[in-house]
């Protein structure tokens, strides 16, 4: 189920590229934007005590979702914890 919903956004976010016109402009800056966030957090995580691990839904976010994405799994996890 997991990967249906994973493949999905990635459609709809390949789409939403594609259609500006300068997909891969849009693809390198939304991760781009994903990999600092994620460092960000990371290096924050001593003041907040919430820590994020690379793993396959980090590095999905954080290259088609960009800052949105990270900042999404980095509040769950605050809230989870």
């Amino acid at each position: 189920m997991l990967i249906w919903i994973a493949g999905g956004i990635g459609v709809l976010m390949g789409a939403f590229f594609i259609k500006t016109g300068k997909p891969v402009r849009h693809l390198l800056s939304s991760t781009l934007s994903g990999g600092i966030t994620f460092w960000l957090l990371n290096l924050l995580s001593g003041f907040t005590g919430v820590q994020l691990s690379l793993n396959l839904a980090s590095a999905f976010s954080a290259v088609l979702l960009g800052a949105p994405g990270i900042c999404s799994l980095w509040l769950l996890r605050l809230l989870w914890k």
